[in-house]
């Protein structure tokens, strides 16, 4: 029986040796590659090979979680970009090395776009933060399921450091609140906005 696993490097970014190491097990498990939301896919392996693929993946690759805080993509933002209006890199690092992986209701996936360009789809993701020349914007609740969605837009001109602190907010108040499969937006339209009375 075929099977697949995806793969997740730090802020969906791989290093050019990190790529090296996964083409290298893709052709020794008899796999090949495709692009999914979460992360890159390896596909075709047989079921019985997937454990061991997994064991030999090299630094800084780990899997991808399905429950939980499990997919975070930034784009290069204003270092790297002529059109990005926020650095995303340190934004991104903070979330990912503080909560990636961690336990949620369902799924809990992180947009980070340094402009509005939007290159990573940002809005429709559960947390989405968009580069703007005054800082950034924020939406909440994005969602590309059945009932595909934009997020809703919480708050603007944030700060990186203030954006750090709204993540740990939503982050702790999704792990905290969310009932068994409900998504961040359906949280928000049951509890309401957890950030309206908090002074960042």
């Amino acid at each position: 029986m075929k099977t697949s696993v995806i793969l997740h490097g730090l802020h969906n970014e791989f290093s050019l040796d990190q790529m090296k190491a996964c083409i290298n097990l893709a052709e020794k498990y008899g796999g090949s590659f495709r692009h999914v939301v979460t992360g890159l896919q390896i596909i075709g392996i047989e079921k019985d090979d997937k454990d061991r693929l997994i064991s030999e993946l090299p630094d800084g690759v780990t899997t991808v979680i399905h429950r939980g805080v499990n997919s975070l993509i930034a784009c290069v933002g204003k270092e790297k970009c002529k059109n990005g209006q926020m650095d995303t890199q340190e934004l991104a690092d903070y979330i990912e090395r503080n909560h990636y992986g961690r336990k949620t209701s369902h799924k809990c996936k992180i947009g980070i776009s340094g402009c509005g360009r939007n290159c990573p789809d940002a809005m429709v993701k559960d947390i989405a933060f968009i580069g703007t020349s005054q800082g950034f914007m924020l939406a909440v609740g994005g969602n590309t399921g059945m009932r595909p969605e934009a997020g809703q837009i919480l708050l603007r001109k944030l700060s990186i450091e203030q954006a750090k602190k709204v993540a740990d907010i939503l982050i702790d108040w999704y792990a905290e609140h969310g009932e068994p499969k409900e998504r961040m937006g359906k949280l928000l339209e049951r509890l309401g906005n957890p950030l309206e009375k908090i002074n960042l």
